[in-house]
């Protein structure tokens, strides 16, 4: 494991998680903060993998974190991400790893989008040729049984997790290997000549995919999509490659089989997302561990949400019109105040939201819904590439989480003065959020790309105040 960025406040290795142990000695930092991955396949990223399933995941993870508990103080917190899907895989492994489980806080959105299958739309798309891939699938399993072979060992060849499945089934997801796998695939069949008949079906099956069957072309073109498909747009404001034509629109089902299902779809539409608050068993009382240790306690007093009165409110929408409620932009932004134990405040909940969440919240209590969460927006363009911008260089991590976030979840559980450990650093947030609310970070990796940028912005976070700045 190599470092990437090493200070007195902060530091930052290049390598993998599991081996925190080799960089930092045992009771040594107070609080992990870490958005690991969610099992997924996320974009096709290898890192986000669930190869070998749910029970190989959950023992990768619970291994990670079951190291990362042997470096965390005893009581010390940890705030882990997890999507709301795999979040069971999750707090599976943190309990497997000697967690104790306290809390999820939800954090709250008001954008993303479904994704979600048409299934009318999926039903006059369907190409009426399953007899014939299932055909090709029997003798891909054929040869793989006359080979000796098994489909993990064929998934493990390609780095895939469950394709073999399909490339072998006679069940209802079959699916013909593409042309970049065959020859691949007959290299470890051990098969030199494919029948004729097979190879035919391939060449067709093959050039057919991704086309819509002929019911798709009967359907009238009823106009074209207001804006690029929103995955395209995600990836497109998230540096990755895009696809940003509009799309025609086919409204009118053809078939009677998918008038049935208008309207019908297969997912909901993304609004939350996970942290899992959890602890490190604690040694004795709280009251005793404390003193010794500095760590079992949560920060309320410093994470309470200041009460707004009625003029707070009318005087911030003013300035804001049609967005929500920002009277807390002094109390969570970078020029936050120092808050007194006894300031009053409503009482630190676990759920926040993002501004497109309040400002609907507020819409149904506009006497101040929002007020009794902590929200914040999310990250902008220029806080996400802040550090980088010298160069020209983008922040084109998938995942960049808000900067303000991070400091209200870091200052929740840290003791002042204490160390935060992130073991999946990605772009930096974590450690661009602990530096500014005073603590010292700790990141790990292991991708060096963001590694790089990870550092270029706790590089800008540790650049001195103007002296003009306010403090």
């Amino acid at each position: 494991m190599r470092n990437s960025l090493l200070t007195d406040r902060a530091a930052l290795f290049v390598g993998d998680a599991a081996r925190v142990g080799d960089i930092l000695a045992p009771n040594s930092v107070d609080t992990l903060i870490t958005d690991p991955p969610a099992g997924i396949g996320f974009m096709g990223r290898e890192w986000d993998s669930d190869k070998g399933g749910r029970d190989a995941w959950v023992a990768w993870l619970a291994h990670v974190m079951r190291e990362a508990l042997c470096v965390l103080k005893p009581g010390g917190h940890a705030l882990v991400w997890a999507l709301p899907r795999t979040a069971h895989w999750t707090a599976t492994a943190l309990e497997d790893a000697g967690f104790e489980i306290r809390d999820v806080v939800l954090h709250l959105f008001g954008t993303g989008f479904p994704k979600s299958l048409d299934v009318s739309q999926a039903i006059d798309k369907q190409r009426g040729n399953l007899d014939e891939v299932r055909c090709v699938t029997r003798w891909i399993a054929e040869a793989r049984d006359r080979a000796g072979l098994t489909n993990a060992r064929i998934d493990a060849a390609f780095g895939h997790n469950g394709m073999a499945g399909h490339w072998t089934t006679q069940g209802t997801q079959p699916e013909v290997p593409s042309e970049a796998h065959w020859p691949t695939l007959l290299a470890l069949l051990g098969v030199e000549e494919v029948p004729e008949s097979i190879r035919a079906l391939v060449e067709r099956l093959v050039a057919q995919k991704g086309q819509p069957g002929p019911n798709w072309f009967r359907r009238a073109v009823t106009g074209h999509h207001e804006e690029a498909a929103a995955g395209q747009r995600w990836l497109a404001n998230n540096g990755e490659k895009a696809n940003l034509t509009r799309r025609e629109r086919r409204d009118e089902p053809a078939t009677e089989a998918a008038r049935q299902w208008l309207g019908w779809g297969t997912a909901l539409k993304p609004a939350s997302e996970h942290w899992i608050l959890c602890r490190k068993p604690l040694v004795g009382t709280v009251a005793s561990h404390v003193q010794q240790w500095r760590t079992g306690a949560l920060n309320v007093a410093a994470c309470r949400i200041p009460h707004a009165s009625s003029e707070d409110l009318s005087a911030s929408k003013a300035r804001n019109p049609g967005r929500a409620d920002t009277v807390t932009s002094a109390v969570y932004g970078a020029n936050r105040p120092q808050q007194r134990v006894d300031e009053s405040g409503r009482w630190p909940a676990n759920v926040t939201l993002d501004e497109a969440a309040a400002e609907l919240l507020d819409a149904q209590a506009p006497n101040g819904g929002a007020s009794r969460f902590f929200y914040v927006a999310k990250p902008s363009r220029s806080e996400r590439d802040a550090g980088l911008n010298a160069n020209g260089d983008r922040n084109h991590h998938p995942t960049v989480k808000s900067v303000a976030l991070m400091r209200w979840l870091c200052r929740l559980v840290t003791p002042p003065g204490g160390v935060v450990l992130d073991l999946f650093a990605g772009s930096g947030s974590t450690g661009v959020a602990a530096l500014a609310e005073g603590f010292e970070f700790v990141g790990i990796e292991r991708a060096p790309e963001y590694a790089e940028i990870a550092a270029a912005r706790l590089r800008h976070a540790l650049e001195p105040l103007p002296e003009s700045a306010p403090i």
